[in-house]
């Protein structure tokens, strides 16, 4: 571990559990470089892994994967930590070696902050200042952007930073003081929404057929959904679509969309793609976004405008999103095979794709990226600075 002497340092502590507790530090970290460059030592840890906890490490991801495959799993975890709101100590059974080794960690690190995006890392910086005596901020980002459950509800942390006004409800719910809790916006790096390509040079790359809907595909990193045995149904009803289907690092997903894309139709074109770096491109080249409810996925589609045709999700923080979509017609919610074929073919007969993005514009949706940074700045240096810099708006 190494550690710079040169100004306050902020470890920011994740897991690596898909990419919805990493992009967030990510984009926060680049934030304060771009804002006060030089001026503060910010790294980004994997904790479980970084901190030497090999086996909860693995235990963890190892549960993501399941809820992935079998999100029944995920949502009994859910309730389970509810239940217990207020009673912690099984975190410290359960997770013993990554408890002791992550406050381990922090002694070593010396941080003048933690920024927490995961609720264990959150837990264990808590403990680590009561432990250590160490006087350190300890900042949640709350990466779930319309829920706040028991992990996040930690009044030990100085101060919450969350996306929107329904997770600011559900800390509140579970007890959190109001003036602990900062809303900012949902945190996506600004180079995300740097696009060099016109849509239409992508659509002619991809060979989408104009005029037609484009619905992007989606399931994540892993390629793990119903989603893409629902593409199967719908490439043998042959509507007049695009469909961009991508698998990530799934190989066995991708050969199945291969296998599709291989047959010609009169009427769809599917593009079947693995792991991609350019999702951003991929967005604004589509009209609709359907796949599993995620944070990052679902976030970057309504900053760009995108609603977003939801497939299923894993546990209840991913349903909170759903929910937010119904609640302001931005998005739609086709669990089966029936429905989801159902939607697409009302996308296909109706203007229905430009209401919700004029629904989506209505909402006026802003990154909050920059305003964490400025926060978490603030904190550093007692307020002091927390105004200097460009401001942002994508």
């Amino acid at each position: 571990m190494a550690v710079q002497n040169e100004g306050k340092r902020v470890l920011m502590t994740m897991l690596e559990v898909g990419l919805g507790h990493k992009s967030p530090a990510i984009a926060v970290k680049d934030s304060l470089e771009e804002l006060w460059p030089g001026k503060y030592t910010v790294d980004i840890v994997d904790f479980a892994r970084e901190s030497g906890a090999a086996a909860d490490d693995r235990a963890l991801k190892r549960s993501w994967d399941l809820a992935l495959a079998f999100p029944v799993s995920a949502r009994i975890g859910y309730l389970l930590v509810e239940l217990n709101h207020g009673n912690n100590s099984y975190i410290d059974f359960f997770f013993r070696d990554f408890v002791g080794k992550g406050i381990a960690y922090i002694a070593g690190y010396r941080p003048d902050l933690v920024f927490a995006t995961h609720g264990l890392c959150l837990y264990i910086a808590v403990k680590a200042r009561e432990v250590l005596g160490l006087d350190f901020k300890v900042v949640a980002c709350v990466v779930d952007p319309f829920d706040g459950y028991s992990w996040w509800a930690n009044e030990g942390a100085d101060v919450l930073l969350v996306a929107s006004e329904q997770s600011r409800a559900r800390l509140l719910e579970h007890g959190i003081q109001s003036e602990k809790i900062v809303i900012t916006g949902f945190p996506i790096h600004k180079k995300f929404f740097n696009i060099q390509r016109e849509r239409s040079h992508v659509a002619d790359e991809l060979g989408l057929v104009p005029g037609r809907p484009t619905i992007l595909v989606t399931a994540g990193g892993q390629g793990i959904g119903r989603v893409f045995s629902f593409v199967e149904a719908l490439w043998m009803t042959d509507m007049p679509l695009n469909l961009v289907v991508i698998a990530g690092r799934n190989h066995r997903t991708q050969a199945r969309m291969d296998k599709l894309a291989a047959k010609e139709r009169k009427n769809t074109r599917l593009v079947s793609l693995g792991y991609v770096t350019n999702v951003n491109e991929l967005i604004s080249a589509c009209d609709v976004v359907a796949g599993k409810a995620g944070a990052s996925t679902a976030m970057e589609a309504f900053f760009m405008g995108k609603p977003v045709a939801f497939t299923e999700w894993a546990t209840y923080n991913d349903r909170y999103i759903i929910n937010f979509a119904l609640n302001f017609r931005v998005g739609w919610y086709a669990p089966t095979t029936l429905a989801f074929l159902h939607l697409l073919g009302i996308f296909t007969t109706t203007n229905i794709l430009d209401e919700y993005a004029g629904n989506i514009g209505a909402l006026a949706l802003d990154p909050g990226t920059e305003r964490v940074a400025r926060h978490v700045a603030g904190l550093l240096e007692g307020d002091a600075g927390v105004t200097e810099g460009p401001k942002w708006t994508p």
